[in-house]
């Protein structure tokens, strides 16, 4: 019986893990989001302000913006020993498409991908502009997360809780 106690224990801990780890990524899904805009704005402060070559705004980027977000541009600064050999759109694309850590739905990646069409080959003035619109998508992107996260994460935890229990009580 004690063996039998310790298994359906062991069921709503890993079910209730679960339901956790689902809320977590609910919440950094925002947090992803919201670094994202952040260092969009920081990129367009060194674009604008400093004519900072794209090269050393990713480079500088993959250490200072959020944490959440550094692991994108390392990818993108890694990347444009390349940019000779390839397309800076190809270089972000790619980064973009390997950074599953950011937990983008499709319409998020698409919005942050096309960036990429922008970014070096026109004016400053169109560059700002092109970031500018880009910030303010992922902003309405960033205020449905956070909705879904308060909304969901909570659903998230007790379904995990429940549902473990549920199958404890049908081991037991």
């Amino acid at each position: 019986m004690v063996i039998r106690l310790l298994g359906a224990a062991l069921v709503v801990t890993a079910a209730g893990t679960m339901g956790a780890l689902g809320a977590l990524n609910l919440r950094r899904r925002a947090a992803a989001l919201e670094g994202l805009i952040v260092s969009l704005e920081l990129m367009e402060n060194e674009i604008c302000s400093r004519l900072t070559p794209m090269a050393d705004v990713l480079d500088m980027l993959s250490r200072s913006a959020p944490e959440a977000v550094r692991g994108f541009y390392r990818r993108a600064a890694g990347r444009m020993s390349a940019i000779g050999r390839c397309s800076f759109y190809a270089i972000w694309h790619g980064a973009v498409g390997e950074s599953r850590e950011l937990r983008l739905r499709p319409e998020e990646v698409q919005c942050l991908s096309e960036l990429g069409l922008c970014l070096g080959r026109y004016d400053v003035r169109e560059q700002a502009e092109a970031i500018g619109r880009v910030r303010r998508r992922l902003e309405v992107f960033l205020k449905r997360a956070e909705e879904e996260s308060a909304r969901d994460g909570k659903l998230h935890a007790a379904f995990g809780l429940v549902s473990g229990l549920f199958a404890a009580v049908i081991l037991l």
